[in-house]
């Protein structure tokens, strides 16, 4: 993870088959991939949730997780039962502001989410285009970019949309359909994105904005863009209440619903309006630093020492 560090880091996609690790950490959403269960039935959940931790147990490794949990749906009472089981197992609770709530408070350490300023030193970036605001995913664009599409009717003459990303077969119509039909508002690159992709397309933008964040790839757009001085739009939550708060007035603007054309014209508006400082406030969320209450921690639930509280 790191030149000076003295641990060994070891990344998985897939079920937990190697018992010769200390300590397991998984982000929230990751948790099916971990224990196999996507698309299993809630019961097979249990199951999996079980003999995970027994395993754990049994080879005297530390559970740590990190929660981002702004719009968890509604569970059934098995999957309540399957998280219970991971939770008591669970030696770190990590979370990315205060507003999220923790299964054991005793157990959970606050370390914010990293920017991304270091990891794209040296790509070339364009320069940004009046009125461009961009809709854009790393992976598959979220479906609720559907909606945008409708606000390019009426948004302000100057504001054009551009939607960057994979998208869904359905999707992928709707978006193919507006650029035919409205060429000079809407423009798309239905693609996955190299990381220079990505540069070039939240460069040209001058707002970027986010439907909905559902998950905790769309979290790592918003500091996609504010790592590349790029104001953001996105639906408010207390998470991102307090991260507008840190990174200074002007760069991200929150809707209190689903976006429409007036918060577009309002974000831009008051974007240009605003005297921004040059770059975001950042402080404390390069990598190394994040890197190194990780780090902190592993080695403390390595030790047993599971009070992060204290």
């Amino acid at each position: 993870m790191g030149e000076d560090s003295d641990l060994d880091y070891r990344y998985s996609q897939g079920v937990l088959t190697s018992f010769d690790v200390d300590v397991v950490h998984v982000a929230e959403p990751h948790l099916d991939m971990l224990l196999g269960t996507k698309g299993a039935a809630p019961y097979q959940r249990v199951l999996a949730s079980s003999i995970f931790v027994r395993n754990l147990r049994r080879n005297k490794i530390s559970l740590v997780q990190t929660l981002w949990n702004e719009s968890k749906s509604e569970e059934g009472r098995m999957t309540r039962i399957a998280r219970r089981i991971l939770d008591k197992a669970t030696d770190a609770f990590i979370v990315f502001d205060a507003s999220v709530n923790s299964p054991n408070p005793k157990r959970t350490a606050v370390v914010p989410h990293a920017h991304f300023g270091d990891r794209f030193v040296g790509y070339p970036r364009r320069t940004k285009i009046s009125g461009r605001v961009a809709c854009l995913a790393h992976g598959y664009l979220p479906l609720a970019a559907k909606g945008l599409l409708g606000i390019s009717r009426v948004t302000d003459a100057d504001v054009t949309l551009r939607l960057a990303g994979a998208a869904t077969k359905n999707l992928s119509n709707a978006i193919t359909s507006a650029v035919a039909e409205r060429p000079t508002r809407v423009s798309a690159r239905l693609e996955r994105l190299s990381d220079a992709a990505l540069v070039q397309e939240i460069t040209t933008a001058e707002l970027v904005v986010l439907p909905r964040l559902e998950t905790l790839e769309d979290l790592q757009m918003v500091f996609f863009a504010l790592s590349m001085d790029r104001p953001v739009l996105t639906v408010r939550s207390p998470s991102l209440n307090a991260l507008s708060a840190s990174v200074g007035e002007g760069w991200l603007h929150l809707s209190e619903s689903a976006i429409t054309a007036r918060d577009v014209d309002s974000a831009l508006a008051a974007s240009r309006q605003v005297s921004r400082t040059p770059s975001p406030n950042l402080a404390g969320r390069d990598l190394s630093t994040i890197r190194n209450q990780y780090e902190t921690i592993f080695r403390r639930v390595t030790r047993r020492d599971t009070s992060l509280t204290g």
